[in-house]
């Protein structure tokens, strides 16, 4: 199967993916997003790659894009749909998850347990949230990304200076409960296809809050238990996610949600794939190949029972 791997330069999982797929006779392409170009006319959705039309190309796509290039890249992934080019992941998908607060909405309109979390337009509203969370509180950039743009305020001071910085740079925030009895800990499981195929603990090696290994945390092989494997599993359904890295902390109420990865790396010493020893390229390969099938099914079916249904309305005509 010809894969098309849309990507912005993650160049080991990259790799990984290339691999896999060659390794189980596909044929794989990586199409840097920013070589794409598209053009819309109606009943003709055309998609260019260094200016060459590659919109039957492929009969597959998967998306591996830096949240730097997702208004962009969520375009691309419309116009294959349009081209009725399977992707593996929906445009609605990949635009939740990079919104952390929308995405918490998501998961309290299913009853998913998350840190209790707030924000507000202008900072002079901040302050009934503010009474409500006790310090210290974890205030997050609404576009953080692997701890960057993670803060701790310790104090109520120091949580309103951050509010006060962030409002003159006009950064959009959130507030969050800080788990205390996580502090430099947390699980990520790793999903594919509504399944959680690897999962691992990462652990800060100092004394720093957050546990992620881009911030030199180390990781450990880890097994769920039944309740937090259901609630991984629940929190990529609320949002429609495919393949996903969830982040969840162990607390004295049982797993509290963090963020749900609709772009996550494997790849790595401290990567999962690392860690746990599980193939997650394949697993992906796999998974996006099984559904361009029953897509490809799909669409022949759904094509002739319009064929049929169109033979039959000229019978009855004539």
């Amino acid at each position: 199967m010809n894969i098309g791997i849309l990507t912005t330069n993650q160049i080991t999982d990259d790799q990984r993916l290339m691999e896999a797929a060659i390794n189980k006779g596909h044929q794989p392409t990586l199409l840097d997003l920013r070589k794409i170009s598209i053009e819309l006319s109606p009943g003709l959705p055309s998609i260019y790659y260094e200016n060459e039309d590659v919109t039957k190309k492929f009969k597959a796509i998967i998306p591996r894009l830096n949240v730097s290039f997702t208004d962009y890249g969520i375009n691309v992934l419309q116009q294959f749909i349009c081209a009725r080019v399977y992707v593996s992941e929906t445009p609605e998908a990949l635009r939740l998850g990079r919104d952390k607060l929308k995405c918490l909405q998501y998961l309290l309109e299913k009853g998913l347990p998350f840190p209790d979390t707030g924000i507000a337009y202008s900072n002079e509203n901040f302050s009934s949230i503010i009474s409500h969370l006790k310090t210290p509180v974890v205030v997050k950039l609404i576009e953080s990304t692997e701890g960057t743009g993670v803060f701790l305020a310790k104090s109520k001071k120091e949580l309103e200076n951050m509010i006060k910085t962030f409002g003159l740079l006009g950064a959009s925030f959130l507030v969050q409960e800080f788990v205390e009895e996580a502090a430099g800990e947390d699980v990520r499981a790793f999903v594919v296809g509504g399944r959680v195929v690897a999962s691992m603990r990462r652990k800060s090696q100092d004394s720093d809050f957050r546990a992620n290994v881009s911030l030199g945390g180390h990781s450990f092989q880890e097994k769920l238990t039944g309740e937090e494997e259901r609630v991984v599993l629940a929190a990529t359904q609320s949002i429609g996610v495919n393949v996903a890295g969830v982040d969840f902390v162990r607390s004295k109420r049982g797993p509290l949600l963090l963020e749900i990865n609709v772009s996550p790396d494997f790849t790595g010493e401290q990567g999962i794939e690392s860690i746990t020893g599980y193939d997650v390229a394949s697993a992906i390969i796999d998974f996006a190949v099984e559904q361009a099938n029953n897509f490809q099914k799909s669409h022949i079916t759904s094509g002739l029972l319009k064929l049929d249904s169109r033979f039959l309305s000229s019978i009855v005509s004539s």
